[in-house]
């Protein structure tokens, strides 16, 4: 189930994935530095605030929706009033910056970004109610043509000089749509009465402190934007997300997707079968996680160059080559952070020790980034970020194991680092090679010499898996 599950999963994040590449590349041609910086100010204060107000919500329905106690009516109801609720006290939020900033240009950011955050926040709960349910497929369906639909929309804007808030725009209407199309299905017919005060103090004791702890975690995610922008300018701000982007639509897509495949089930079996059930799934789960992620990162900084060149524009790419290598390894320790070691506190149910460990890492990235960005600009915060990230995976790993104890496959990891490191000299005598034709190569090559290792080390019993389904077909 887990291969199964995974692949799907993979799939509605490949797909995301390559419009992400094919958004990156479009928009780094269409909009300035400065502009491609306000944009990622904006969606990155949207995500931002979507962490303030509504995450708790989607991360207490991953853990409780299979519990006995609430039936799926209760669950949707109650999930409806309070989000409605939420909602309208943004609305008067926002109505009363639109007072103090009309007729400037913070209006339209406002506007832009709480119309993106609404549509964001519905798209969110509608995904996780499907990974919930444990319904790959509709998830997958789902955030295959948000992503589609948003690039169509961001890019037809952007062409239409539009700018930032165009994109914007384009990106509300693509997230929008999809989640407006499920919406009968999952949310109707709407009563209130069935809404549950004890399944909302549930969701608002267990995803409240998680839900700060991503929110600090977001902070230190996306302060080096904000901190760029103004102690050097928009354009530095854009120049680092360009870079940010290319690894995070690539390494965190993949390990995202194992997680979105192995969480929902961990905790069924937890709450069915026991821990035992659990930990040796969870051990599957990590094996493949790191089997998957530490190659990616491998891979994308030795065919990194050859890639920017053919996907960024010009005025984007020596400081995207400069960043690649320090923000991928960064984004690779976040996801373990994120997807592995946080992993204990929220099944050890002890998610507020994970919000201490969060403001640390926060402190620690702001205090870096004061210090590095004045001196290094784009690099000193990509410095200040993989060092936050590393400390935060240590501290979860040290913390988290005294409330769950969670596998870990010292043996599997060797092979995967050996594995990883013989398809990264293979691909070595490739770097330099540029161009769609060597690309091609430069991934297949990579590809099938990681393959065969792990053929050969036999990790997570490829071999009788792979025999399994030729005799199957």
């Amino acid at each position: 189930m887990l291969f199964k599950h995974s692949l799907i999963y993979i799939l509605a994040k490949l797909i995301p994935g390559l419009m992400a590449f094919a958004a990156l590349s479009l928009y780094t041609h269409l909009l300035s530095p400065e502009e491609y910086g306000v944009y990622t100010l904006i969606f990155s204060a949207a995500v931002l605030f979507q962490n303030v107000f509504f995450n708790w919500l989607p991360a207490g329905t991953l853990r409780f929706w299979s519990n006995e106690a609430f039936d799926a009516n209760i669950f949707t109801n109650t999930l409806a009033v309070v989000y409605g609720r939420i909602i309208f006290l943004i609305a008067l939020l926002v109505g009363v910056g639109l007072v103090v900033y009309w007729n400037d240009e913070a209006s339209i950011w406002i506007i832009s970004t709480f119309l993106l955050l609404i549509a964001l926040a519905l798209f969110a709960i509608t995904q996780t109610l499907f990974s919930a349910r444990i319904e790959p497929a509709r998830y997958a369906a789902l955030t295959i043509s948000y992503s589609i639909l948003s690039l169509c929309f961001g890019a037809t804007f952007a062409y239409l000089g539009f700018g930032a808030p165009g994109v914007i725009a384009g990106i509300t209407l693509g997230t929008l749509i999809p989640a407006l199309f499920v919406f009968k299905k999952l949310w109707l017919p709407l009563q209130r009465r069935q809404y549950n005060k004890e399944l909302f103090s549930k969701l608002l004791l267990y995803g409240l402190p998680l839900a700060a702890a991503t929110l600090v975690e977001e902070i230190t995610k996306v302060s080096d934007r904000f901190m760029l922008a103004i102690l050097q300018d928009k354009s530095q701000a854009g120049f680092y997300a360009a870079g940010y982007d290319l690894s995070g639509n690539s390494i965190l897509m993949i390990m995202a997707a194992i997680n979105l495949a192995a969480y929902p089930v961990i905790i069924k079996l937890l709450e069915s079968d026991g821990m035992n059930a659990a930990i040796k799934y969870f051990h599957r789960y990590v094996i493949l996680l790191l089997g998957v992620s530490i190659p990616a990162v491998v891979g994308l900084n030795m065919v990194g160059e050859n890639l920017v060149l053919l996907l960024i524009d010009e005025k984007f790419q020596p400081a995207v080559i400069l960043l690649l290598p320090w923000v991928s390894t960064a984004i690779f320790l976040m996801g373990m952070q994120v997807f592995y070691f946080d992993l204990a506190f929220q099944l050890g149910n002890k998610t507020i020790s994970s919000v201490k460990i969060a403001l640390a890492i926060a402190v620690i990235n702001i205090g870096l980034n004061l210090w590095l960005i004045p001196v290094m600009g784009i690099q000193g915060a990509a410095i200040a970020t993989i060092s936050s990230f590393f400390i935060g995976s240590v501290l979860s790993a040290f913390f988290g194991r005294k409330y769950f104890k969670l596998p870990f496959p010292l043996k599997e990891l060797l092979q995967i680092v050996i594995s990883s490191v013989v398809m990264g000299l293979l691909l070595w005598w490739l770097k330099d090679k540029h161009g769609l034709g060597w690309l091609i190569l430069q991934i297949v090559l990579g590809g099938i010499s990681y393959f065969m290792m792990m053929l050969a080390f036999n990790i997570l019993e490829i071999r009788s898996s792979l025999k399994s389904f030729i005799l199957k077909n």
